[in-house]
């Protein structure tokens, strides 16, 4: 489904969301560091403008329910870790550790991010989420990894990309219903929104296959995700119907990761993820892979083995 924005006004009523939270962050850092300066509490109120879009973002039918879910779910977020922090600064008087400190800092920068790229966004036509799954569309998955290559040449931000696949999709019943078939696929994109954290990014690639972005991690994060992932899965014991006999098997999926260097190529990164989950002979189901960088030589020696 093609969705046309009033590009020009939606992009205004997001002005007063990033004037205020920057104004916000600097009177924070000053509560949070000069705790003895307690009158500065005072001054920290909780900007009102997010709350203010996401009233209009609702009342708008050309604003898709996915953005403003997926921002309110970073704001939150943010706004959790913050009461905490400014709570134990009211009780203790004492400054948060680097490790307190850098948790809100990674909510902030991905909430003034995902900000950002919505201003982008409403600049393009069709863009935002699939009207499927819920998921951020394939359309965007290119630019959007290229906007995180950027931030990790610039600012050293890390992240991992993971390439998912349905195991034995293609051995389902061809007489099944689609719409058995895209109650499969819901299901798994409602379970990955429950498993990764609000600033990371899904995209349903279509078919039986998917993409994560997951930001500001290393491949044992990322591991740690999917692996959420699958207990999540495994506790839905759903079970399909193969065309063979009416044999039926659980419901599993198979992923490759990546951590991204600066300079990989976005289209050549996934064409080798998914290369690489697909022609990986000892694979069983329910695998997880961790993606290793080989040479176009190494690569063509591979495919010949």
């Amino acid at each position: 489904m093609t969705l046309k924005y009033s590009g020009t006004e939606h992009w205004a009523k997001l002005f007063p969301i990033l004037e205020d939270h920057t104004a916000w962050y600097h009177v924070l850092v000053q509560c949070l560091f000069y705790p003895e300066s307690m009158d500065l509490m005072h001054r920290l109120k909780k900007p009102t403008s997010f709350a203010q879009w996401v009233v209009y973002a609702n009342r708008e039918k050309d604003i898709q329910p996915e953005i403003v879910e997926k921002l309110s779910a970073v704001h939150a977020d943010m706004f959790k870790i913050v009461d905490v922090l400014t709570y134990n600064v009211k009780e203790t008087k004492a400054k948060p550790s680097h490790k307190e400190f850098e948790k809100f800092l990674t909510h902030y920068e991905e909430f003034l991010f995902y900000v950002r790229r919505l201003e982008k966004d409403l600049h393009q036509e069709g863009s935002g989420y699939d009207s499927q799954t819920g998921l951020r569309s394939k359309k965007m998955l290119y630019e959007d990894i290229q906007r995180e290559l950027e931030r990790l040449e610039r600012q050293g931000k890390s992240f991992c990309i993971a390439f998912m696949k349905l195991d034995n999709f293609d051995l389902i019943r061809h007489d099944s219903p689609h719409d058995e078939r895209s109650g499969y696929i819901r299901l798994i994109s409602g379970l990955i929104k429950l498993s990764i954290r609000s600033f990371d990014d899904a995209y349903y690639m279509g078919e039986d296959e998917f993409v994560l972005s997951l930001k500001q991690t290393d491949v044992s994060g990322a591991v740690s995700a999917l692996e959420r992932l699958r207990r999540e899965l495994e506790m839905q014991k759903v079970m399909l119907q193969l065309e063979d006999g009416g044999k039926e098997i659980p419901l599993s999926m198979s992923c490759c990761i990546a951590e991204p260097v600066g300079g990989d190529d976005v289209h050549d990164l996934l064409k080798n993820l998914r290369a690489d989950l697909k022609n990986t002979k000892d694979k069983k189901a329910d695998t997880v892979l961790e993606y290793h960088e080989l040479s176009p030589l190494q690569r063509y020696v591979q495919g010949d083995a």
